[in-house]
């Protein structure tokens, strides 16, 4: 079962990137431009009233993978 160490560790660090990318990394407002929620994967969502927009869509996994490694150190 050795042989398989290195692509379940492999697995296991790009499942807490995601978890990790999940979470919150800032929240700001601004006037005339509503409330920004900043995700750790890069993702930026617009609110306004009860609408959700997308503004920047989430960084590729091993961007993703390498932010959160370095998020540890």
């Amino acid at each position: 079962m050795t042989q398989y160490k290195n692509l379940v560790e492999k697995r296991k660090v790009m499942i807490e990137a995601e978890m990790w990318g999940e979470t919150i990394k800032e929240h700001y407002a601004q006037v005339g431009e509503g409330y920004h929620i900043t995700y750790n994967n890069g993702k930026v969502v617009k609110v306004e009233g009860n609408t959700k927009t997308i503004v920047q869509l989430p960084d590729s996994v091993e961007t993703l993978i390498d932010n959160y490694e370095r998020s540890k150190v």
